[in-house]
């Protein structure tokens, strides 16, 4: 039995990552999942968090994910994410003005958020700063 899978990370936009992986560690909705070679097949809602898998070499990878589903077959994860992005593309000092306003507009500053968007933002760039920050 092959020791690695085909991994997937797709964002409306853009092909995040199209790579083979021996592991997947994905944020969902009751908790961080694992996935490994011939795991049974699922599907699972994703919500903001660090996507962390592991390529063939041993070499960590991480992606700052935005919500979505993944699919999961015995050789294969498919992460259809809101927003993806891997912390090696990650401008920091852009997730920390995103933080920022995220911030301003939960006290009320500017009206250009909801507190629900605001909320979402705001946890979109924490998990954007951790991912840039963990990059390998």
């Amino acid at each position: 039995m092959a020791r690695d899978f085909a991994l997937s990370v797709v964002a409306p936009d853009r092909s995040v990552v199209e790579e083979r992986s021996i592991n997947v560690v994905a944020p969902g909705l009751e908790g961080y999942f694992g996935v490994m070679v011939g795991h049974e097949p699922m599907i699972a809602a994703i919500r903001t968090g660090i996507l962390e898998y592991t390529d063939p070499t041993g070499n960590k990878h991480f992606v700052a994910i935005g919500g979505g589903f993944a699919e999961v077959t015995p050789d294969h994860v498919t992460i259809l994410a809101d927003k993806a992005e891997k912390a090696t593309e990650i401008d920091v000092s852009e997730a920390e003005r995103q933080l920022e306003d995220a911030r301003r507009a939960l006290r009320g500053e500017t009206t250009g958020l909801s507190k629900e968007q605001a909320t979402e933002e705001l946890d979109l760039a924490v998990n954007r700063i951790k991912a840039a920050r963990m990059r390998s």
